[in-house]
């Protein structure tokens, strides 16, 4: 993606950029186009993804001071799946410093090695490299265990994300049939909406620089419409709207009536049918908008997903 003077617009951002995009510090415009190229480009949403990394770091080890700790806990820490990533780091920190051996001690030496030392350097010059090396020893032990603890906390999570992800899902559609079944008479059985709407909702979650693959959706011939649960990150707001964009040209195809207010709860959610047949074998991205008290709309997040068609 190239922007009107033909320089590349991720290749302009740097990990400055990146680190006040994620503290919120960006000017509204420049933030919405780092969140649409974060979903867009793979390469910019792993630099991403490592910026984040470092922020966690530098905040867990306390090294985050100033203006930087002052956004990171009134930006950064306003999302609860955040504030979840940063008790992760803590404890992963406190991991590693419990796993770090003992501080090494001078190697002695006998008065023959003592002796030939003397020989070819001064005492002082041989103590200092005896400490360089055990020093260079234990950095790689401990690098090597923050890197094994890291990846084992981090696949806990994710396999607890999804576990918790795919039961929720599991429980909404139970509700969704079990209504169905309540309105339907004899005459007009639930069986036969099956070539109107796809009966399962897809379920997405605001995407951030740790977001996994993105969701696959296939859509049946003679399906009218595709429901989406669009979980909400963050507080709940009056009313949302919500519009359907095609990132490989950046333009919005559909846009939605005004959406109520979702019920309150642990992960609030809210549905959105879209219309079958505008989707093609591609993938989307869908803005939330939250609508404020003074009427002005503000992007609640941006959702993935790739359709295939049958």
């Amino acid at each position: 993606m190239k922007d009107s003077g033909g320089a590349d617009p991720i290749e302009t951002m740097n990990d400055d950029t990146l680190t006040r995009y994620l503290l919120g510090a960006l000017p509204e415009a420049h933030a919405e186009h780092v969140d649409e190229l974060s979903v867009v480009d793979d390469e910019l949403a792993a630099r991403l993804r490592q910026v984040e990394d470092d922020l966690l770091d530098a905040y867990a080890s306390g090294a985050l001071t100033g203006e930087r700790l002052a956004h990171f806990e009134s930006h950064y820490l306003a999302s609860p799946r955040r504030r979840t990533r940063v008790a992760f780091a803590r404890r992963l920190m406190a991991a590693v410093d419990s796993e770090a051996p003992p501080n090494p001690r001078p190697v002695t030496t006998g008065s023959r090695t003592g002796t030939r030392m003397r020989g070819w350097l001064p005492a002082s010059l041989a103590a200092a490299a005896v400490l360089f090396l055990s020093l260079g020893a234990f950095l790689v032990v401990q690098n090597v265990q923050k890197a094994r603890l890291r990846s084992g906390l981090l696949t806990a999570q994710r396999d607890a994300a999804a576990e918790h992800d795919r039961a929720e899902a599991a429980v909404r559609r139970l509700d969704e049939h079990q209504r169905a079944a309540a309105m339907a008479t004899p005459a007009t059985p639930v069986i036969a909406r099956r070539d109107t709407l796809v009966s399962i909702a897809l379920v997405l979650v605001p995407q951030t620089r740790s977001a996994g693959p993105v969701p696959m959706l296939s859509v049946t011939p003679g399906a009218r419409a595709v429901p989406l649960d669009l979980q909400i990150d963050g507080a709940v707001a009056s009313s949302y709207g919500a519009a359907l964009k095609d990132p490989a040209t950046n333009e919005i195809v559909w846009r939605s009536a005004p959406l109520p207010t979702p019920r309150r709860s642990e992960h609030p959610s809210i549905s959105v049918l879209v219309p079958a047949t505008l989707l093609k074998t591609q993938h989307y991205a869908v803005d939330l908008f939250a609508r404020t008290a003074n009427g002005n709309s503000q992007l609640a997040g941006t959702y993935a997903f790739e359709v295939v068609r049958r």
